[in-house]
C-alpha cells in the first residue's frame, strides 16, 4: 500500500477576476442594395454565358449527329430489306415477327413517347 496523502486544490479565477464578456447587441454593417443587386445580375449575366455557348456546341454536335446518320441510314436500310427479303418463303399472316422501324416512321413513333 501507498503510504502518501494526496493534496486538493480547488481551481480558483486568476487574480484581478475574469475579462468582462461582450454580450452586447452589435449588428454589421447593412450591405447596400445596389451591392447585392449587382452580384445577382453579375451571376445571372456569367451563367447565361455559358449556358449559350454550350447550347451553340450541342447544336453543333447534334447537327454533326444528325449528318452522321443520314449518312448511314440508306446502308442500314438497305440491309433491312436484305434481312427481310431474304425469307420469302415464310407465311407473314401467322407469325409476329415485323421489321424493325428505321426512318421517318421510326422517328414519327419515338416522338410520340
Amino acid at each position: 500500500m501507498v503510504g502518501y496523502r494526496q493534496k486538493w486544490v480547488q481551481d480558483l479565477p486568476p487574480a484581478g477576476g475574469f475579462p468582462k464578456l461582450k454580450y452586447a447587441r452589435t449588428s454589421t454593417s447593412p450591405i447596400p442594395g445596389a451591392y447585392i443587386f449587382a452580384g445577382v445580375f453579375s451571376i445571372m449575366a456569367v451563367g447565361t454565358y455559358i449556358f449559350f455557348s454550350d447550347k451553340v456546341e450541342r447544336n453543333a454536335r447534334e447537327e454533326e449527329e444528325k449528318r452522321r446518320l443520314s449518312m448511314i441510314l440508306p446502308i442500314l436500310q438497305a440491309e433491312n430489306d436484305i434481312n427481310f427479303l431474304a425469307s420469302p418463303h415464310q407465311n407473314v399472316y401467322f407469325t409476329r415477327w415485323m421489321p424493325p422501324q428505321t426512318g421517318k416512321r421510326a422517328a414519327a413513333l419515338l416522338r410520340d413517347l
